[in-house]
């Protein structure tokens, strides 16, 4: 069976970039941080730091302890964004890109005499000197090469940094045998202790499984019969998928770590929500909120110690911005006394198509739709937060876009 998919997965992606742009960082230790803060956690690291065992979620009190001398860079999100562009035109001038995966990662399709393993190879060695010339010596990436999606992603894991790795049919499944079974995607701690209940402990037995026990892991035979397609080559076209939710987070930098800091960052992450919610075409039916609570002074031993809280109300299914913002104010009124946040994070969910929604039949519900969507025209038109409701005054900046992973924001458009 002939290749199908070309995969390019970005190495150390925002590091990498930081040290494109820093030259004295090149060959250093590099953390990337949402704030400088101890109480934060690294969200990406370059392969200098992970040689000490510094990782995207490690806390930055204990990367200093496991790499002496790391340096930490507060995220540049809008730089990230211009240089995957860059390297999107980049992909683009060699083969077309299918598909935007994350911000780092993309997929291109492969047709004809592209099938072919020598020419397939010949389009990756020349996406990587397209990338360097266009977004910079300094950013490498993997390339995956395989006859579907799976397991063209999963080759472009095989070797990093700046691999270029081939999964033929003819090597299929025998050349997936020496990866642990989390090495897949949608394999977690969860589905893998399933797997072991069903005596299935390598990728060697996960692979020999016949789809019924794949169907007796996932809970359905038409999962089982696509995982045993996939691990033998198959393209399972995917299925369309419905959004399930819509929320922002935010970890407080110090000066915002107070009630009022906190509850300002709420009010604007739910103005974003919203706004992200209209714009995808959706109405909510359940608004959700979260704070993360620590310590006041880390403990010497284990760190800061934490708390979560979160609570939820249902509500009519709406789009509009005060609505939420109204839910978001009365659920934060429950929220328990005392402790530090450090985090706070809300979520629209029980979400409905807004095709398939009715306008409220009350002239006052229906006009602050209207005004929620005319505040997005406005700020399509002329830049993010130009026009707000009172309730947000102030906090234009309290809660900027740290960094995007799967989102790709038009910053145009994006509330910032």
């Amino acid at each position: 069976m002939a290749l199908r998919y070309l995969f390019v997965d970005m190495n150390s992606f925002f590091a990498s970039v930081e040290q494109q742009d820093k030259p004295w960082l090149r060959g250093r230790p590099v953390a990337v941080v949402p704030v400088y803060a101890d109480t934060t956690s690294c969200i990406a690291a370059s392969y200098e730091a992970k040689a000490f065992g510094v990782k995207t979620g490690t806390p930055v009190w204990e990367a200093r302890q496991r790499c002496p001398g790391i340096q930490f860079i507060e995220g540049n999100h809008k730089r990230y964004v211009t240089m995957h562009h860059r390297i999107v035109d980049a992909v683009g001038s060699c083969l077309p890109v299918e598909k935007i995966k994350s911000v780092d990662e993309m997929l291109c399709k492969l047709i004809g005499g592209e099938r072919k393993q020598e020419q397939a190879v010949e389009i990756g060695r020349r996406i990587k000197q397209a990338i360097y010339a266009r977004a910079g010596d300094y950013l490498r990436c993997s390339i995956g090469i395989a006859p579907n999606e799976l397991l063209a992603k999963m080759a472009a894991d095989m070797k990093k940094p700046n691999g270029l790795t081939i999964l033929d049919q003819t090597d299929l499944p025998d050349a997936l045998h020496s990866l642990k079974l989390n090495d897949f995607p949608g394999i977690a701690k969860r589905m893998e202790r399933r797997m072991n209940l069903l005596g299935i402990f390598t990728v060697k037995q996960f692979c020999a499984a016949p789809p019924q026990t794949l169907g007796e892991i996932w809970g359905s035979r038409m999962l089982g019969e696509k995982w045993y397609g996939l691990l033998r080559g198959d393209d399972v076209p995917e299925k369309p998928t419905h959004r399930h939710t819509v929320g922002h987070s935010h970890v407080l930098p110090p000066e915002l770590r107070t009630s009022a800091g906190a509850y300002s960052v709420l009010v604007r992450l739910a103005h974003k929500a919203t706004a992200r919610m209209r714009k995808i075409g959706y109405w909510a039916g359940i608004v959700s909120v979260g704070v993360d609570f620590r310590d006041a002074a880390p403990r010497q031993i284990s760190g800061w110690t934490s708390y979560a809280w979160k609570a939820s109300c249902r509500m009519a299914h709406c789009e509009d911005t005060p609505t939420v913002l109204r839910a978001v104010g009365a659920l934060w009124e429950k929220r328990p006394p005392g402790g530090v946040p450090y985090k706070v994070g809300m979520v629209l969910s029980d979400l409905r198509s807004a095709r398939n929604s009715t306008p409220s039949l009350f002239p006052e519900e229906r006009s602050q739709a209207d005004l929620s969507r005319a505040m997005d025209k406005v700020n399509h038109e002329f830049g993010a937060s130009v026009v707000y409701f009172g309730s947000m005054f102030g906090l234009r900046d309290a809660a900027p876009t740290r960094i995007a992973f799967t989102q790709i924001p038009d910053f145009d458009r994006e509330v910032n």
